[in-house]
């Protein structure tokens, strides 16, 4: 007899891997800050009905990659700067407590670990320039060794949102080698079980970072607008 799946449990199935899907078109840039997504073209281009599609965007909704406007459909979500502050200064407070609870709670196995993987982001570095690999996520090595789920969900949560000018400002020439040896120095507090060092090391990348993000905002092809794209416009507003 064949075995019947029930229809909910399909769509719920095939929005998840909708989910995986467009949030990385999201953030690799295929669709563009402010750009309406075609929930039909979608589907047929995933070759899926469109309730999965549906509501992949609803959960995208909800991790704020995707803005739901009503009667015109999902548009990818835009931040104003005074947005990307706070998110910038939620961002600063989880990851330092991040760091300050790893440090007292991170095994030697996963910090063993931890270094390998510093190692491998640093193989991959080279010496040509290269943007830090995305594949290569420091920031989520050292959430998970908190051991505190709530505050791996909201974290990652905000870094999402983060992701897409995180990733360009490690383009910029330098700023990736740079990144990595202030990875290295949180590693090391870390390493000596030191909470108050690495939540400090922390604090000094974050800052790095939001120095780099702050020139890529000045500059003509920034990632994030400097005024909301208005509710319902597809078009993206001027990026200064």
């Amino acid at each position: 007899m064949t075995e019947r799946v029930d229809p909910v449990f399909r769509v719920r199935r095939f929005a998840e891997d909708v989910v995986t899907i467009l949030r990385e078109m999201i953030l690799s840039g295929t669709y563009e800050p402010g750009e309406r997504i075609n929930e039909i073209k979608l589907a047929e281009t995933l070759s899926i009905s469109r309730s999965p599609v549906r509501e992949a965007l609803q959960l995208l909704a909800g991790e704020g990659l995707v803005r739901m406007v009503a009667g015109r459909g999902a548009y990818v979500a835009t931040f104003d700067v005074a947005s990307v502050g706070y998110l910038v200064e939620v961002r600063e407070a989880l990851e330092c407590a991040a760091a300050r609870h790893a440090a007292t709670r991170a095994s030697e196995e996963s910090l063993d670990q931890l270094e390998l993987f510093l190692a491998r982001t640093k193989d991959a570095l080279g010496d040509s320039g290269l943007p830090y690999p995305r594949d290569l996520d420091f920031h989520q090595q050292l959430l998970d060794m908190t051991g505190n789920p709530k505050l791996v969900e909201t974290a990652r949560g905000v870094a999402l949102q983060l992701q897409l000018a995180r990733a360009r400002s490690g383009e910029r020439p330098g700023r990736a080698r740079a990144a990595y040896d202030e990875h290295y120095r949180i590693y090391q507090a870390l390493r000596d079980h030191d909470g108050e060092a690495a939540a400090a090391a922390m604090a000094d990348h974050l800052a790095a970072a939001k120095n780099h993000f702050l020139q890529l905002l000045q500059a003509d092809d920034a990632p994030v607008a400097k005024t909301s794209v208005r509710e319902g416009s597809a078009a993206r507003e001027e990026d200064t």
